[in-house]
């Protein structure tokens, strides 16, 4: 809220205009806060799994509907990634069916050709959509046709929340460039090439999960040439591979990451594989076996070294998260990056607070304002609130007060004319019935005791004469 001026009768009245909203972009969220997002509260067991089922189809059909789009406008795998991490947050944000899946996946791809320079316009990404629903049709539709018009301005007014739902943040990441710089500074082996082939895959495959907004960059190029090597392991006469011994004596540190969000990155990989094999590109060429049998060795080594399923984040202590509700930072590359902190009342090992199921608009129609610096989001807060805090200081003081001598009856009678100055001097009108009230009542009290003792005294004078009579 803005400026507030206290009233008479001790309200609060809002005065000036609002100091605006800020909110900060963060990149990177928690698992706790993906499922407080897309599970609806005060639900039973089954319709819970029920909304789960359903948001996992629209997510994969989502992710599916942008690789095939990319394919046919043969745009680069840095655009699809990008759009895919558009695309999940618009559903972070814009949970429930109000928008069309399809429409938020076109407004995503446009948005991250925009952001990656790879420039296609509205017309042409449904165009090629709809094209690729008719693959047996001789003649192909124009961008330029009528019938685009309508969903083109669809995307477009879209395109607007999807860029509110990332948070106005255009920094790109490039996981397949990180991949590839990863594998070079490997020692040089045979199986490096067919494992890092593998990897892009996999690191393509992981785009259709939430990992990219849980990991960074980083994290997701090495748990992606970790699960090539074990597949390439698994699918040799020796059950071996040379590159996941190099993988295991790399320095997580150097890179950023550590083994927890390396083992939470796998263990999301096998998960679609495992439950999603059908949406996937590499799932179908390995057996459920061999999935099993990675996923039982992954399970052990998170039991021998007490690693969580889901890693957290605690935020660090300032004046903006106090109470648990501000963003913290996760190192990316080298650079501090917000992180929104885990929830409470989810299955995460360790829950903090976090933020609803849709984008808040902001109190009282301020202007709401979109930063990339948490730190310099939390300095302005701060200077803001300064000038709006209200301090009192409370002190006890005695005082010696004189008791008034009270002089109103005085000048009352002195201003009143002389009639009404004997009336108030007179008694009462009942006042000698009074007195004659109380004069006889002790008369008439001291006539009836002597009465009575002079009644008592003759009667004992004629009990004596009786006897004396007797005798």
């Amino acid at each position: 809220m803005g400026a507030t001026k206290r009233l008479s009768n001790g309200e609060a009245k809002a005065v000036g205009p609002h100091p605006s909203t800020i909110r900060v972009s963060a990149p990177y969220i928690t698992q706790a806060a993906i499922e407080k997002r897309l599970q609806p509260t005060n639900v039973d067991a089954q319709e819970r799994s029920l909304a789960e089922a359903r948001e996992d189809s629209i997510r994969l059909q989502g992710v599916q509907w942008l690789n095939n789009v990319r394919r046919a406008l043969q745009l680069p795998i840095k655009t699809f990634t990008t759009a895919c991490v558009y695309y999940h947050k618009f559903r972070l944000a814009h949970p429930t069916i109000e928008y069309s899946w399809s429409d938020a996946a076109a407004a995503s791809l446009l948005t991250s050709c925009k952001n990656e320079d790879t420039l296609k316009k509205s017309r042409d990404i449904l165009a090629a959509a709809y094209n690729l629903k008719q693959p047996g049709s001789h003649e192909q539709v124009g961008a330029d046709d009528p019938i685009f018009e309508a969903p083109s301005r669809v995307v477009i007014g879209l395109e607007r929340l999807v860029l509110e739902s990332g948070g106005f943040d255009f920094r790109s990441r490039s996981p397949h460039h990180t991949l590839v710089k990863i594998g070079k500074s490997l020692p040089q082996s045979e199986d490096s090439k067919e494992v890092a082939k593998l990897a892009w895959t996999i690191l393509t495959d992981l785009h259709r999960t939430f990992a990219p907004l849980k990991q960074t960059s980083v994290t997701l190029a090495l748990a992606s040439l970790e699960l090539s090597a074990d597949f390439k392991a698994a699918t040799s006469a020796g059950n071996s591979c040379s590159v996941k011994d190099d993988l295991q004596a790399l320095d997580l540190g150097k890179w950023h990451s550590t083994r927890e969000e390396v083992m939470e990155t796998l263990l999301d990989a096998l998960d679609l594989y495992t439950h999603n094999t059908g949406s996937t590109i590499l799932g179908t060429k390995y057996s459920l076996d061999d999935l099993l049998r990675i996923r039982l060795a992954f399970n052990k080594e998170c039991s021998d070294s007490s690693i969580a399923r889901h890693t957290t984040v605690q935020p660090p202590p300032s004046p903006d998260n106090a109470n648990g509700s501000a963003n913290t930072l996760r190192v990316a590359n080298g650079h501090p990056t917000p992180v929104s902190p885990p929830q409470p009342g989810s299955q995460a090992p360790s829950q903090a607070n976090g933020v609803g199921t849709s984008q808040p608009a902001p109190e009282g129609g301020g202007t709401l304002r979109f930063m990339l610096d948490p730190q310099r989001a939390t300095d302005e807060r701060t200077q803001v609130n300064s000038y709006y805090t209200e301090e009192w200081e409370e002190y006890e003081e005695e005082i010696e007060v004189p008791i008034p001598r009270n002089h109103s009856r005085d000048h009352d009678r002195r201003d009143r004319p002389h009639s009404d100055r004997d009336r108030d001097s007179r008694p009462p009108r009942d006042f000698e019935d009074r007195r004659g009230t109380h004069r006889d009542r002790r008369y008439d009290h001291r006539r009836e005791r002597d009465r009575d003792s002079r009644g008592g005294r003759y009667y004992e004078d004629d009990r004596r004469r009786g006897r004396e009579d007797r005798l």
